[in-house]
């Protein structure tokens, strides 16, 4: 059963996407590291109020299905598994960086507007439910690739990785209006598997050399 209009899941489809920027664009900011997950647990919940909004605009039973899959793994298991092996680390703040918050957050910015020039001429394409959110999915992405570029630390390199992985999210249910159950099914099975064993050589470098900057396992190599 349709519950909610297509001009009104457009709407409110935006404002998440909004709202999901901002998080991508506060994560530059944030130097704790169990505050940058918990991030990561907010964009899951968007993410899944997101899906919430394409299942009651097409009243389909995978789309609310769906729903409850990116809730599950975005919004719990993803960061629980990264609290976890953040717990084991001990590990608190990123100490470094390779680009000052003062530097890296308008490049931040710069990647925004790049992100709206270039998705601007998609925008008209027939079959968006939100034209508007495509260029923050995009946005999203190259903010999650800049941040994971930008830190030292493995499991900050993982938290970039997810939040790469939600701009894709973001633009798939933007631009098929929900996806597939198999689709939706085998990419939260590879997303948990591959945060899973990410988190655990994470903590088995932790354990063997004390350390999980990047910077000082690249001595390593001969």
């Amino acid at each position: 059963m349709i519950a909610l209009d297509v001009d009104s899941a457009h709407h409110i489809l935006n404002s998440l996407a909004v709202l999901l920027l901002a998080t991508a664009l506060w994560s530059i900011l944030v130097r704790r590291l169990d505050s940058s997950i918990r991030l990561l647990g907010l964009q899951g919940l968007l993410l899944a109020a997101a899906a919430a909004v394409v299942a009651l605009s097409s009243g389909t039973a995978h789309a609310y299905v769906a729903v409850v899959i990116t809730l599950a793994i975005k919004a719990v298991a993803v960061p629980g598994i990264l609290l976890f092996a953040l717990r084991e680390v001990k590990l608190k703040r990123e100490v470094e960086m390779a680009l000052s918050r003062r530097f890296a957050f308008p490049l931040a910015i710069g990647l925004v507007l790049v992100a709206y020039d270039v998705v601007a001429p998609l925008e008209t394409l027939d079959g968006l439910l939100a034209h508007e959110a495509l260029p923050a999915a995009v946005a999203m992405l190259l903010i999650g690739l800049f941040n994971m570029l930008i830190r030292k630390k493995a499991l900050s390199q993982i938290i970039g990785i997810v939040a790469m992985e939600n701009g894709l999210y973001l633009m798939a249910v933007v631009a098929t209006s929900g996806l597939p159950l198999a689709v939706e099914l085998g990419v939260a099975a590879d997303l948990v598997t591959g945060v899973l064993v990410m988190s655990m050589y994470a903590r088995q470098i932790h354990r063997t050399f004390n350390t999980i900057n990047t910077d000082r396992l690249r001595t390593l190599r001969g």
